[in-house]
C-alpha cells in the first residue's frame, strides 16, 4: 500500500525542492528581459513596416492663421513656414491661397508674437483667408486639374495596367508623334504634385502624360491594398510607356518625384527597349529605400536595429525586396541622360544615395542640381526660375 504523498515527501530527501541560487535567478531574469526585448522589437518593427506601406490620402491641417492684413498672412513660425519661395495654404472645403516670400518676422515687429512669421499673399484662389482658420502648407501650390490650376488644355484618358484601367491627364503637344513626358508623383500623393513642371513641359511642345497609379484616389487598388514602395507600382509606369507608344509617341522622358523617382528608375532598368526612354528627370528621388527608412526611423528616435527588423518584416509580410530598389549599382551602366534635383534640407529622403548615384554614373550622364534651403521635393518652390531653366535645357536636349 503506497504511502501518502505528504509522508513520502517528508521522509525522502530527494523529494525536497531546491531553492534556486542567485546565478540561476540572474539567468532567468536575463532570459525574460531578452524575450521581452525581442517581443518589443518585433512589435515596433511590425508597426513601422505597416506604417511604411499604409495608403492614406488625408490632408493635414496643422497651422492656425494668426492674422490677415494688407496682402499678408501671419502664421506660426516653423522651419516650413519660414522657408523662402512660393507655397500655398489650403483649408477644409476647398479653400486655397498662394503665398510668397517672408516679409517679416515676429521678433522684429513691435507688439507681435516672436514665434510668428509674416508672408506675402499672392492670391486667394478659393474660399476666404481669415484669422483663426486651420490650414495646411502645400508645396504642390496648385490644385484641381490642369485647366483650373494653370489654364492648360488637357484630356482625361485611361491607360491599361495589370490591375485595371488607370486615369491620367494628357496635355497635348504640337504632335503626338514626338517624345512624351510621363510624370509620376510620389508616395501617397496625387497628380497635383506634377503641376509645378507642367508649364515648362508644355512650353517645349511635347505631350505630357501625368499618371495615377495603383492605390491612388479614383484608381484601382493594389491586390493587397498596400503601398509597396514602388516595388510593384513601377509596372504601372511601364504600362504608361506602352500606352504612349500606342498613341504615337516616338520616345518618352520619365519624370518622377520622391517614390515616383524610384518607380521610373525601376521602369528604366526593366525596359525591354531602353532606347525608347530618351531621358529621366528625378526630383528628390528615393534611390535606396534602406538609407531613407533609416533616416526616417532616426527622425522618430528609432534605434537602427529596430529599423533593420522593420525592413526584414517588409520582406516577410509583403515580399518587398528593398535591395532590388537600390539604384546605385545601376549607375555605372547608365546610358540614359538624367536630370537630378535634390533638396539640401530634405527631411524625408536620404540624399546620400543620390549623390553616390551621380558620382558613379558615366561622365556627362547625370546633371545634378542641388537646391539650397529646400525640403523634400521643394527645389521648384524655393527657386522656380533656376529649376525651370535646368528643366527647359534638359527637356530640349532629351526631347530632340
Amino acid at each position: 500500500m503506497p504511502l501518502p504523498l505528504a509522508s513520502s515527501a517528508a521522509k525522502s530527501p530527494k523529494s525536497r525542492r531546491r531553492r534556486p541560487g542567485p546565478g540561476r535567478l540572474v539567468l532567468s531574469g536575463v532570459v525574460a528581459v531578452l524575450l521581452l526585448a525581442f517581443a518589443a522589437s518585433i512589435a515596433i518593427g511590425w508597426y513601422f513596416s505597416g506604417f511604411a506601406t499604409q495608403v492614406t490620402h488625408e490632408p493635414v491641417y496643422d497651422l492656425r492663421v494668426r492674422a490677415v492684413a494688407d496682402g499678408t498672412v501671419t502664421l506660426p513660425r516653423t522651419p516650413a513656414t519660414e522657408r523662402r519661395g512660393v507655397f500655398a495654404l489650403e483649408w477644409p472645403d476647398g479653400g486655397r491661397a498662394i503665398i510668397g516670400d517672408v516679409v517679416g518676422k515676429g521678433e522684429s515687429i513691435a507688439g507681435m508674437d516672436p514665434k510668428t512669421i509674416v508672408r506675402k499673399v499672392t492670391s486667394v484662389q478659393s474660399g476666404k483667408l481669415e484669422p483663426g482658420l486651420t490650414v495646411g502648407l502645400d508645396h504642390w501650390v496648385y490644385a484641381g486639374d490642369p485647366k483650373k490650376a494653370l489654364g492648360l488644355d488637357f484630356q482625361n484618358v485611361t491607360y491599361p495596367t495589370q490591375v485595371g484601367a488607370m486615369p491620367a491627364w494628357l496635355l497635348p503637344g504640337r504632335t503626338k508623334s514626338s517624345t512624351w513626358v510621363i510624370a509620376v508623383h510620389g508616395r501617397n500623393a496625387d497628380r497635383a504634385e506634377t503641376f509645378r513642371a507642367m508649364r515648362t513641359a508644355h512650353d517645349t511642345g511635347m505631350p505630357m502624360l501625368s499618371i495615377a497609379y495603383r492605390n491612388d484616389q479614383h484608381a484601382p487598388p493594389a491586390p493587397n491594398g498596400r503601398n509597396m514602395l514602388g516595388s510593384t507600382e513601377w509596372n504601372d509606369v511601364a504600362s504608361a510607356i506602352s500606352y504612349a507608344r500606342s498613341q504615337g509617341a516616338t520616345g518618352v522622358i520619365l519624370y518622377g518625384w520622391s517614390m515616383g523617382g524610384s518607380m521610373v528608375m525601376s521602369a528604366l532598368r526593366h525596359a525591354p527597349d531602353q532606347s525608347f526612354i530618351h531621358g529621366v528627370v528625378l526630383d528628390s528621388p528615393v534611390l535606396d529605400w534602406k538609407a531613407t527608412l533609416h533616416k526616417q526611423g532616426a527622425a522618430r528616435h528609432l534605434p537602427g536595429v529596430e529599423t533593420d527588423v522593420a525592413m526584414r518584416l517588409l520582406k516577410w509580410r509583403y515580399d518587398i525586396d528593398l535591395g532590388a530598389m537600390d539604384m546605385r549599382p545601376f549607375a555605372p551602366h547608365l546610358k540614359t541622360p538624367v536630370l537630378l534635383f535634390t533638396a539640401d534640407d530634405d527631411e524625408v529622403v536620404d540624399n546620400g544615395p543620390s549623390d553616390e548615384f551621380a558620382r558613379k554614373a558615366p561622365a556627362g550622364m547625370v546633371t545634378h542640381v542641388s537646391a539650397a534651403g529646400a525640403d523634400h521635393t521643394e527645389a521648384w518652390n524655393v527657386d522656380s526660375a533656376a529649376y525651370e531653366r535646368a528643366l527647359t535645357g534638359f527637356l530640349g536636349k532629351a526631347g530632340s
